[in-house]
């Protein structure tokens, strides 16, 4: 499902086991914790938690939740991850989120096009009708990024414990006729080297 999801610099895969130590480092990983994860640590540990995730997405693949990992197009190195949690495939919607693991990618061109695919997987591979995604106060590069293209829904104010105090959530969603006007919209534009690569 993932492996045919692949942009100018980035590509998704489905994970597997060599991955785990991968995936546990970015869990544990203090820049993370505080602007994508909901608390500084995992109840059982990074490396139980990503090991769970890797065993669900082999016992159920196309679940109620879904992980992807995000591999540089040039090196195939791991450098993210990308998961829907709470799919309902009646309803055909899910909560993504997604990251950026690897600090040296971080302030590039890679969160953008991450983002991209994420919603070419939502919406032109698993065929949903929207998708929702939570974004911590503080997080602005994740938030300038869900406005560009999403629709804020709201604030969950005071909804996450982080340390000693709370962190409100942003609440951005976007419907897949709003994904198919965007790619139109910027086709001659930021994405003009996707189509004519023939991505979209």
């Amino acid at each position: 499902m993932f492996d045919s999801v692949r942009g100018i610099y980035c590509a998704l895969r489905r994970p597997n086991l060599e991955d785990l130590d991968t995936i546990a480092r970015w869990l544990d990983d203090p820049y993370l914790n505080s602007t994508v994860f909901d608390s500084s640590t995992f109840a059982n540990g990074a490396k139980e938690h990503a090991m769970a995730w890797l065993e669900q997405n082999a016992a159920v693949y196309g679940g109620d939740n879904l992980l992807g990992l995000v591999c540089s197009v040039k090196t195939g190195k791991p450098i993210g991850m990308v998961w829907f949690n709470n799919i309902d495939w009646k309803s055909r919607t899910a909560d993504l989120r997604y990251l950026v693991g690897e600090e040296e990618y971080r302030n590039s061109v890679f969160g953008p096009e991450i983002a991209l695919l994420s919603l070419q997987m939502a919406f032109q591979v698993m065929n949903l009708h929207k998708i929702y995604g939570y974004v911590l106060s503080g997080n602005e590069d994740s938030i300038r990024l869900a406005e560009f293209g999403g629709i804020k829904e709201g604030v969950l104010k005071n909804y996450v414990r982080v340390g000693d105090g709370w962190n409100d959530y942003h609440l951005y969603a976007m419907f897949s006729d709003d994904f198919r006007a965007f790619l139109q919209k910027h086709k001659d534009g930021v994405l003009r080297r996707h189509f004519k690569k023939g991505l979209f």
